[in-house]
């Protein structure tokens, strides 16, 4: 019964937790044995005290929930920051974390150098991303990553000049063009010298004028002066880029970033009219 009791106390403090984390703590109990080990998870499991969100990774049941299960809503930060321990929130999920997303949606983006396949969980779809191979290369992988407090426990999440450079090179991850736009509109200060140290760590020249050509057409909100484009400008491609590359969509060629722009982005074409009134 103690060890039972230890468990629950176990639970109360890790809202969601891996089986390695759970048998660590059998095991700092004196409980080596693990066929008991077994018999203790599926005891919990079958009093509905914890859940099985997917194999290895579990999440705990407040009382109030243990008649309605189907109805507790595990934190999606929680399963996707607690999955692997060098898991970092980023792309869209970063952007939500952070609280600037614009629309409402049901996939988490999460990177690890252990790549998983994804999975789905109430209804929200997990994505496992890989890390960009330069930062794997050049073992910055946790280049402005934020530890942060999540219900007692610690997750990674990149930070917002992070996230931001991050969807300019991946926008597939975000949602979309028009997502990340409106998104930055919510944002009210960043940091222009992370922004281009993390971008030149990418050593993307695509990805470095998508960031001047991004900052250019947020000037004035993010004060963003001309030394700063012009440090920029001098390290975009030699030949004609694609803002996204996987797409090639027709638009204006921007001569200063050497990026082909769609017209609805150069015109925000997705504002409604007097959609400020």
């Amino acid at each position: 019964m103690s060890k039972i009791m230890n468990l629950i106390s176990f639970f109360e403090q890790y809202p969601v937790f891996t089986h390695d984390e759970y048998k660590e703590f059998l095991k700092s109990l004196g409980t080596t044995n693990v066929n008991t080990q077994r018999e203790l998870l599926a005891y919990h499991l079958k009093k509905q005290h914890i859940l099985r969100i997917k194999r290895g990774l579990f999440a705990s049941i407040p009382l109030s929930f243990r008649h309605s299960v189907e109805n507790f809503p595990v934190d999606p930060y929680l399963v996707a920051g607690r999955i692997r321990k060098d898991t970092v929130i980023g792309y869209l999920s970063a952007l939500d974390f952070h609280g600037i997303s614009y629309s409402l949606h049901h996939q988490h983006y999460f990177m690890s150098e252990s790549v998983i396949n994804p999975f789905y969980y109430n209804e929200s779809e997990f994505i496992c991303l890989s890390f960009p191979k330069a930062l794997i290369e050049q073992q910055a992988t946790n280049f402005d990553v934020l530890l942060v407090d999540r219900q007692g426990l610690n997750i990674q999440v990149t930070s917002l000049e992070r996230t931001i450079v991050d969807v300019l090179d991946r926008p597939n991850y975000a949602g979309g063009w028009e997502e990340i736009w409106r998104s930055a509109e919510h944002i009210s200060i960043l940091n222009l010298d992370k922004m281009i140290e993390y971008a030149n760590l990418l050593d993307n020249s695509s990805t470095i004028a998508k960031l001047g050509f991004f900052l250019e057409q947020f000037k004035e909100q993010f004060h963003v002066d001309e030394n700063t484009l012009g440090y920029l400008e001098a390290k975009k491609p030699r030949g004609i880029h694609y803002l996204e590359r996987s797409k090639r969509e027709s638009g204006k060629h921007i001569l200063r970033w050497n990026l082909v722009v769609p017209n609805y982005i150069i015109e925000r074409s997705w504002e409604e009219p007097n959609e400020d009134f």
